[in-house]
């Protein structure tokens, strides 16, 4: 798509946005989709990490996100219309195992759409992320539930193959400077 054409696409969308076709709007319009096209530009490449999508693997994520959607759409119901005695909450510290912003964005997202689950925090640097559970009385399976989501994230965006990540270059680096 060339550039006047996303001009034009981000320009009509602002014009419904505001509801209102006037030359005030249109000119605004104008400047800021160039400064947005300016600031964010299409083709930007995003160094060595660059992901690639499996159908498969996407399929299998969609699948288990719905299927456990409604799992705990029922168990929550359940939970807060049944009047027992709550369930002990907590925060669980889990550490990727392929520590990349684009598995790091999709599983936080992911974990945000679960009921009873909300990403609390991320530590970047060590490739951590912090999930709370409403029901957290199994430990055991609060972490298998993670890993398991993982896999199937990186399996949804696997990175290209021959790419270094990283991880790799760190490893790379740090054989280097070891006697």
């Amino acid at each position: 798509m060339r550039t006047g054409w996303r001009v034009a696409l981000l320009v009509v969308l602002w014009l419904l946005a505001w509801g209102e076709l006037s030359f005030a709007n249109t000119i605004s319009g104008i400047a800021l989709a160039s400064m947005l096209l300016v600031a964010f530009p299409p083709h930007r490449r995003h160094g060595p990490r660059q992901q690639r999508s499996s159908l498969a693997g996407i399929t299998r994520l969609i699948a288990y996100v719905a299927g456990q959607l409604v799992v705990s759409n029922v168990v929550m119901a359940r939970r807060i219309l049944g009047g027992r005695a709550p369930a002990p909450p907590g925060v669980v510290a889990h550490s990727l195992q392929e520590p990349s912003d684009a598995v790091a964005t999709l599983m936080t997202s992911i974990i945000a759409l679960s009921p009873g689950t909300m990403t609390v925090d991320m530590d970047r640097d060590a490739g951590t992320i912090y999930v709370h559970f409403f029901d957290l009385s199994d430990l055991a399976a609060a972490r298998a539930y993670l890993r398991h989501l993982e896999q199937l994230t990186v399996a949804a965006i696997a990175r290209r193959r021959g790419v270094k990540t990283d991880e790799t270059t760190r490893t790379e680096q740090t054989s280097k400077e070891s006697p």
